[in-house]
């Protein structure tokens, strides 16, 4: 089975990142905890793009 493929709920952070591994919070997903907090500490999301 294909997994399904969704881009970041955090601005600017445009990566994709797929419904099984996602960081769930509010009813969006995000590709890490920092992007779901909102990056309340100025913590980067991840590694994969320099949106952060």
């Amino acid at each position: 089975m294909p997994m399904s493929l969704q881009t970041c709920a955090c601005e600017p952070c445009g990566c994709s990142v797929s419904r099984e591994s996602a960081v769930k919070k509010d009813g969006e997903l995000s590709c890490s905890q920092p992007c779901a907090d909102g990056h309340a500490d100025d913590e980067s999301c991840c590694t994969t793009c320099g949106c952060c």
